[in-house]
């Protein structure tokens, strides 16, 4: 069962990953997919969510 505080901590990270692609599209539309900061927003996209995966194994 999850808590409210692993609630919000999961609610932030969704949002935060949500921002990040929001980012990365408007990046991409801007200086082109192969763009190095197209590539870094993925790759933080990827983090992140992997650390989410983490987050919820350990609940």
């Amino acid at each position: 069962m999850l808590t409210t505080s692993n609630r919000e901590l999961f609610k932030n990270y969704n949002e935060h990953i949500e921002c990040l692609r929001k980012e990365m599209i408007r990046t991409a539309s801007v200086l082109g997919l192969n763009h190095p900061k197209v590539l870094y927003y993925s790759q933080e996209i990827d983090r992140k969510h992997n650390d989410l995966l983490r987050l919820k194994q350990n609940v």
